[in-house]
């Protein structure tokens, strides 16, 4: 009896192990401090946490079933990947409907998502998870989906990369040997993370997220006795993706503070723009992204003009603080017209480094004479016609 008994207790002893030795993924989340700090929510919280986090996988059951562990861990042996099989466990084709809380995580290009899996043991305990890799993978297409492990290739990562399965954060509190872990504690996630490619179509995307639980050199286990007799298998989670229009910044929002005006002087007429101030612009009506041209009945100096810059100066400068535009010299040309044009007729004469005056206007720079110009033109012109009578 003694005997049964001591070989029941080897068996009991074995098989944490034995449970332990899977991996899914439990939340999805573009939220990181929501994921991780509140954790005990979806991953204690039982059916209370259901809906909890902003998307999950395909058939993803809640922690309120007890089960869970058996139901939702989908495991595929080494030399059955090698082969090929199906990388997705079946499940409803509405199982993102049939729930009023397991749904498919929206978002826009270019945000971050997080997703969490706990180590199970792997990291701290066993230790054979310690350098193994996982990723997401996508075909990037709207209708299609990869469906076998031979599909599990670099060309369908989604960021182009695997991740270590060890984040170096996670991990449970003590060893197998009672000895401190050194990480986060028991029933912290690890976090991983992918982001939608920027430019990437509105529409449903399926991905699946797959861990290779082995390493090809087997002397590259952290805990050889733990290894030796293992066969390796990999761990998926299949889940939909649902994209919407429009592209996001990292979660950043945008900044919709308007450019500072230009503190460095330029000749009437023409403009100097940051090219990657400009280009972080938006093309709304009231900002520099979308300039509007000159009036052409604008009076335009050269950059050789003096007088006549600093004319246009003062009148533009006038008009920009009773303006609500960001400050753009070429955006107001058009709105400003009109003043310029009087001050640089009133100054074109005496700037002009030319000694002719012409009677018609010319093309490109207008030549005008004021009244008390033209009446100081005809005293003169009086004085010499009296002086030559006299003569």
């Amino acid at each position: 009896m003694r005997s049964v008994l001591s070989k029941v207790s080897v068996v009991l002893a074995m098989v944490p192990a034995v449970v332990t030795a899977h991996s899914w993924i439990d939340c999805f989340d573009t939220n990181h401090t929501k994921i991780y700090d509140q954790s005990a929510s979806y991953i204690y919280g039982g059916s209370g946490g259901n809906g909890f986090c902003d998307g999950y996988g395909a058939g993803y059951p809640g922690r309120g079933d007890t089960d869970i562990g058996t139901e939702y861990t989908f495991k595929m042996l080494e030399n059955e990947v090698e082969a090929g099989t199906p990388v997705c466990q079946t499940v409803a084709a509405d199982t993102y409907t049939s729930t009023d809380w397991r749904k498919r995580i929206l978002v826009a290009p270019g945000v971050t998502v997080y997703f969490a899996y706990l180590p199970n043991g792997h990291i701290v305990k066993d230790k054979k998870a310690i350098g193994t890799q996982h990723g997401v993978y996508w075909t990037g297409q709207v209708g299609s989906a990869l469906t076998s492990t031979l599909d599990m290739t670099h060309e369908y990562l989604m960021d182009g990369y695997t991740m270590d399965f060890d984040d170096g954060n996670c991990g449970e509190s003590y060893d197998y040997d009672g000895n401190p872990g050194g990480r986060a504690g028991d029933g912290k996630p690890c976090i991983g993370s992918f982001v939608v490619p920027t430019g990437t179509a509105a529409g449903i995307y399926s991905m699946v997220w797959y861990w290779t639980f082995w390493l090809d050199n087997e002397a590259s286990y952290v805990d050889q006795s733990q290894a030796r007799g293992y066969f390796g298998a990999a761990y998926s989670t299949c889940f939909e993706v649902e994209v919407t229009a429009g592209s996001g910044s990292s979660n950043a929002p945008e900044s919709t503070t308007p450019a500072p005006p230009a503190t460095t002087a330029t000749p009437s007429g023409y403009s100097t723009f940051d090219a990657t101030t400009f280009s972080s612009l938006g093309g709304d009506e009231d900002s520099v992204g979308t300039v509007h041209p000159a009036s052409t009945s604008a009076s335009v100096s050269g950059p050789e003009s003096s007088s006549s810059d600093e004319a246009t100066a003062t009148s533009s400068s006038t008009s920009d603080s009773s303006s609500s535009s960001s400050g753009s010299d070429e955006a107001e040309v058009g709105s400003d017209s009109a003043s310029r044009s009087e001050a640089s007729k009133e100054d074109s004469f005496t700037s002009s480094s030319s000694s002719t005056v012409s009677a018609s206007a010319n093309a490109e720079t207008s030549f005008s004479l004021t009244a008390s110009q033209f009446q100081s033109w005809v005293v003169l012109i009086l004085a010499l016609a009296a002086a030559t009578v006299a003569l």
